[in-house]
């Protein structure tokens, strides 16, 4: 047998798939995929894919896993109350129990109790289709997975850069080759973005200098020249520092300032008030590596900058974000080649469920819901108005009025029933997990839910919280549009092997549904009566907006065309065939912002009020929030919560691992051996006070609840904070499950970002210590070490809307004697949380 090329499985096949990897991450690996008698026996990287050249992380390698994993949920599944077991029923009867009780509970309580929740991780058609359907129902209550995940970033480039909704890139990744210096904010793309951090370290053996700023020494800061550990959600204090820097010694672009830039002169006031030595204090990140950055950035242009949810899943987001990019317009790294601002996992082009959707009355539509309705003998008062669509607005305290609404907005709702019922939750992959405050949010959905109804891959938390469980199928069984990657990219994911056990796709299920409460004429795009066709999905969507119109199956898919996917925008499908540039890599639009270039449907550069790139935001000013960035302290830290610091005096932060992406990967054995258990990393200094080894299982608690972890004794998390991984979930197989509970129980749901609602996964107050220790011992000793270093100089003015107190008010709490949440003098069970069901079928065991 003669040698194989190495990019070739040695394995035997009969069948090769050109694919693309979908929505592990967004870093949009080629794949190959071999086949032998219609089963999956190889996947490879695809060596043509300039993402990354025939590069799989472990995740991407042991997706193999997925597909026959016997772990998945096989069968459409029902059961009456939570309670109940779930019961195995065909597809029809499971089509109709959803439809009966949506039904139900629409005439009940109105369309806007239905919420739906798509997020990326699975198919592009879902997030489209579950859109289209609730426009058609008539609930605003259509949320993404952005303001809980990565959009923020983006919300803040559309009020300093302008774009059409949200603010994505300029330039890609693949052209940090060309950077002379590189800035990582909020980013462990070592970790989650593997093959991206190929191009950062492709850029570093040209000679480019890395700067890294996080609140953890990780794999990624590893590779930097210059180390910035920071204490979160104090990133707009330092990049005001550095500005400050670069405009004190005359570093910027002075030439691309005036042509360009608008507002300055208002900024500089809150510049001069940041200098480095304040910003020390408040940061945690020496005076001298401030200056030291400074001069690195503006001195060696092209340089450009990137990051990812560190900068997002704050309070002060918007402003962090602003201020990043403001950093690299002064500088004038806009536009160029080498230079630009890309936030990594944000780069989703403008969408719309359908322009015709205008064109259909709302009376017409609730008659025909009103006579699907009576179909199935439910009855309501169709004259009812308020239970009309468009009635009632939807469930956000979020000030920017457009795109996604947050998930995190609706467990006070879906508890206490106000400001309107929520009684009717449809969502996919493990959200419920990732909620914060999760105690409070499964709570609600037992007490209040009627229907819950889950997309499932495996029998997660969300899939133990629903009522009817119809499993989908991975993204080798179908084909379809990867949901959305970095650097504006979309590309194509071909099926390679037929649907296993009884699986089907998103869609389906949504034109499934549609069909039975009198919608399903306005699906019309089928292979067969119950299938949808699924590319014709895909062209639909795309064309709805301009920039994807040229942006097809045809010229994505990686059998056909050259691999990697379109850049959007790409407004033809010869703009989609077309490389811009001679070093572009992936067709369509390489680099955005281009001076001489208009913004794509603007006569500006950039579509802002004053044409420029906008220090001072008058649109955000008149929604309530600041015209100018500058800091703000979080909700949760020793000088904004000092009544909360005395009880929760360390500071919590979150983040991703390599072996898993949200659920996937935990559901795999070759993965999660990799990082099998949760853990809660502490510097040994703080451990050797609290008498904690490695290993050691620890309780972290904060004012909304205790979870148990795992220590790992490390000097990478500063002395005053402790980290741990998120998107764990105690129905996971391989761990202890109590150990394995999700991070965001501790995360607060209230005070969020408010401009968009991204909740603070990386800045909460919480305790730890060793389990079976006196909790009051350990938080004594704490702050014996904390306090000296926990006095932040912040000013009057850089407090947040939280100060008053009143957004916590009245809201439903936690109580940790009883472990239960409590409203209005009532106390409420927590949901199906793994200790009560493992009970449950303890005692069934034992009755038997």
């Amino acid at each position: 047998m003669s040698l194989r090329p190495l990019d070739e499985s040695t394995r035997d096949y009969d069948r090769v798939v050109a694919t693309n990897c979908n929505n592990q991450c967004e870093s949009s690996c080629g794949m190959l995929v071999y086949v032998k008698d219609g089963r999956v026996v190889d996947i490879m990287g695809d060596t043509r894919n300039p993402n990354a050249y025939g590069a799989l992380c472990c995740k991407g390698s042991g997706s193999y896993q997925h597909i026959y994993n016997p772990l998945r949920v096989k069968y459409p599944m029902i059961r009456k109350t939570l309670d109940d077991d779930f019961q195995r029923v065909s597809w029809d009867d499971a089509m109709d129990f959803t439809a009966e009780r949506l039904l139900k509970v629409r005439q009940k309580y109105g369309p806007e109790a239905l919420m739906i929740h798509r997020t990326g991780r699975s198919d592009y058609n879902w997030k489209m289709g579950a859109k289209r359907f609730s426009k058609l129902w008539g609930t605003p209550n259509c949320v993404g997975q952005g303001p809980i995940c990565c959009e923020s970033p983006g919300i803040a480039g559309n009020y300093t850069f302008g774009a059409k909704e949200l603010f994505r890139l300029t330039n890609p990744t693949m052209d940090w080759v060309n950077s002379k210096c590189i800035l990582v904010a909020g980013s462990n793309m070592a970790a989650s973005e593997v093959t991206t951090a190929n191009w950062l370290l492709n850029a570093k053996e040209n000679g480019a200098t890395i700067i890294v700023i996080d609140p953890r020494f990780n794999s990624t800061m590893a590779k930097a020249d210059i180390a910035m550990r920071l204490r979160p959600n104090t990133d707009a204090a330092l990049a005001l520092a550095m500005i400050n820097v670069i405009l004190s010694e005359g570093l910027q672009d002075d030439a691309f300032i005036k042509a360009n830039v608008a507002g300055l002169d208002e900024w500089m006031p809150i510049i001069n008030d940041m200098p480095p030595e304040r910003a020390e204090r408040i940061t945690w990140v020496p005076k001298e590596t401030i200056i030291e950055a400074a001069r690195a950035f503006a001195m060696a242009k092209p340089a450009s900058m990137t990051g990812c949810l560190g900068t997002a899943q704050t309070y002060n987001s918007n402003n962090i974000n602003r201020t990043y990019q403001l950093l690299a317009a002064i500088t004038g790294n806009v536009g160029i080649e080498g230079g630009g601002v890309n936030w990594l996992h944000n780069c989703r082009p403008p969408d719309s469920p359908g322009h015709d959707l205008a064109d259909y009355a709302r009376g017409d539509l609730d008659a025909q819901i009103d006579a699907a309705a009576a179909g199935y003998g439910v009855e309501g008062d169709p004259l009812d108005l308020p239970n009309r669509g468009g009635a009632r607005p939807p469930i956000t305290d979020k000030l920017v009025p457009w795109l996604d609404i947050s998930a995190a907005a609706f467990p006070n709702t879906i508890l206490t029933q106000k400001p309107y019922p929520i009684r009717a939750v449809w969502w996919n992959g493990n959200m419920l997990a990732q909620m914060p405050n999760t105690n409070k949010y499964s709570a609600g959905m037992k007490e209040n839910i009627d229907i819950a109804i889950h997309m499932s891959w495996h029998p997660n938390f969300t899939y133990h919280h629903a009522h009817v469980s119809f499993p989908i199928t991975s993204w080798v069984e179908r084909e379809g549009q990867v949901h959305h990657g970095n650097n504006r990219l979309n590309q194509w994911y071909n099926k390679a092997i037929d649907e296993n056990w009884e699986c089907r796709n998103d869609i389906d299920v949504v034109m499934g549904i549609a069909d039975r409460v009198g919608l399903g004429e306005y699906f019309p795009f089928r292979d067969s009566r119950d299938r949808a066709d699924l590319p014709a999905w895909v062209t639909f969507f795309n064309k709805q907006e301009p920039m994807t119109a040229g942006i097809v199956k045809e010229t994505m898919d990686p059998e056909t065309t050259p691999p990697g996917g379109v850049m959007w925008p790409a407004q033809t499908e010869k703009e989609a065939m077309t490389f811009e540039t001679d070093d572009a890599k992936i067709r369509g639009k390489w680099i955005m912002y281009k001076e001489g270039e208009n913004y794509p449907g603007s006569d500006k550069r950039f579509p802002t009020e004053s044409g420029k790139i906008e220090c001072s935001s008058r649109p955000l000013k008149e929604l309530g929030w600041d015209a100018l960035p500058q800091h703000r302290e979080g909700a949760h830290t020793a000088v904004s919560a000092p009544e909360e610091f005395k009880d929760y005096p360390l500071v919590l932060c979150t983040g991703r691992l390599v072996s898993s992406f949200h659920e996937m990967g935990h559901w795999w054995p070759w993965t999660d051996e990799l990082e099998p258990e949760k853990f809660a990393q502490i510097h040994p200094r703080l451990a050797s006070a609290l008498g904690i080894r490695d290993g050691d299982i620890v309780v972290l608690e904060s004012k909304r609840a205790e979870i148990e972890s795992f220590a790992w004794v490390t000097e990478e998390t500063d002395p005053r904070e402790i980290w741990v991984p998120a998107s764990t979930d105690e129905y996971q197989p391989f761990v202890p499950g109590i150990t394995n509970r999700n991070v965001s129980y501790l995360i607060d749901d209230i005070v969020k970002d408010p401009v968009y609602n991204q909740p603070e996964f990386k800045a909460q107050l919480i305790s730890i210590r060793k389990k079976g220790d006196d909790r009051e011992k350990a938080v004594k000793m704490i702050h014996s070490i904390v306090d000296p270093m926990s006095d932040y100089p912040v000013k009057d003015y850089e407090f947040g809307q939280y100060q008053d107190g009143i957004a916590q008010g009245g809201a439903p709490t936690w109580d940790k004697e009883t472990g239960k949440v409590m409203y209005e003098g009532q106390a409420y069970e927590t949901g199906n949380l793994i200790e009560k069901v493992l009970a449950k079928r303890q005692a069934a065991k034992g009755a038997a």
